[in-house]
């Protein structure tokens, strides 16, 4: 539904924040009815898809020429303090934050097309990653490699550490003529299909998670 008043109202995110802070006992209705009230007034946009090494200088310069800016807030990881691809940039007006949108997003910046949206509004706590590694849930689940975004998404490097100790433990599995190797090759194909059975389930994350900022 939010998808479709997407293409009917572009002042409407398809994103929903699960966690926007709607009135008390409101249901399901209600809450996505308040939240979208918010985004037709707020004056704050959500950018993401950026590098990590993009500077809030370099954001500052561009969406300055949507208008005069009142706040600029980095998106941080939760755990390591450092950017992790996304920001809050709140305008002085609704007409400026309407600009950002229309004009900016899709624009490239370090070498990414960055995404630019209506938010609803920037609260403490909210700069922070929700992933569970700290950064943002769609960096857990990439399981192809993005340079500008920290390499392989957390749980793939996981994944890969995990492959990394099972291959030392197989040589020293190898190595000892007591094992049998009819078992050896079975657990190295099991172990193989539990990897391509993840990577197949990780693999296009939406654009911006529910979880994410």
């Amino acid at each position: 539904m939010a998808r479709l008043l997407k293409l009917l109202d572009p002042t409407i995110s398809a994103y929903f924040d699960r966690r926007f802070p709607s009135s008390t006992g409101a249901s399901e209705q209600q809450k996505r009815s308040e939240f979208e009230e918010a985004l037709r007034t707020s004056t704050t946009v959500y950018i993401g898809n950026l590098a990590f090494t993009t500077s809030d200088f370099q954001l500052y310069e561009l969406f300055s020429k949507a208008g005069d800016i009142k706040r600029l807030i980095m998106g941080l990881d939760a755990t390591k303090k450092t950017p992790c691809g996304f920001c809050f940039v709140s305008y002085f007006t609704r007409k400026d934050a309407e600009a950002a949108v229309k004009y900016i997003n899709g624009s490239m910046m370090d070498g990414r097309s960055i995404r630019v949206d209506h938010d609803w509004g920037f609260v403490e706590g909210r700069q922070f990653g929700r992933g569970r590694s700290g950064g943002q849930v769609r960096d857990e689940h990439r399981t192809d490699y993005d340079q500008g975004r920290g390499g392989y998404g957390q749980l793939m490097w996981q994944e890969i550490e995990t492959r990394q100790m099972a291959a030392v433990g197989q040589a020293e599995f190898d190595s000892n003529p007591v094992y049998n190797r009819q078992d050896s090759n079975r657990g190295r194909k099991r172990q193989q299909r539990e990897i391509d059975t993840y990577q197949q389930q990780s693999r296009n994350p939406r654009a911006r998670d529910d979880d994410d900022d």
